[in-house]
């Protein structure tokens, strides 16, 4: 087989990083328009779930002391959780009632992993304050660690 009978040879070259920041640099007003509703739709949507869990993410051993609202392209809920110990039972009575809410399933999977890791992080002086969890495209969790004597 000949290069130009080569399929490969006619693909352009991957774009490199810079090309594809400029490329988004130079959307025009009506994609930006199209991002931001489709950020706000997605905010409601993750509102509508996020107000839904919290009576079954408190179940789960999950106390909400705050939230906040990001708002930009990806808009997200930045909300702080403190842990406290519960039964397993209460945990998966708490997964069965989020089972019809895609945003309380993420948000209990997402603050399980992190109360798991905050267990196994100890530094001595320091304790686990507080879990932000960050709702949006893709959830993240913080552990925010103070001194024990502060």
């Amino acid at each position: 087989m000949m290069a130009e009978d080569d399929p490969r040879s006619e693909r352009p070259a991957p774009k490199t990083f810079v090309e594809h920041a400029k490329g988004l640099a130079a959307l025009p007003g009506e994609k930006l328009a199209e991002l931001k509703a489709f950020g706000e739709e997605k905010i409601d949507q993750s509102m509508a779930g996020f107000r839904r869990a919290l009576p079954a993410l408190r179940q789960a051993g999950y106390q909400m002391r705050e939230f906040e609202i990001e708002l930009g392209i990806t808009p997200k809920i930045i909300a702080h959780f403190i842990p406290f110990d519960v039964s397993e039972e209460d945990v998966a009575a708490a997964r069965e009632a989020l089972k019809d809410n895609p945003v309380g399933v993420s948000m209990l999977s997402v603050l399980k992993r992190a109360g798991d890791a905050h267990k196994r992080f100890k530094v001595m002086g320091f304790s686990c304050a507080e879990m932000e969890l960050d709702i949006g495209v893709i959830p993240a969790a913080r552990l925010r660690y103070r001194a024990e004597d502060a």
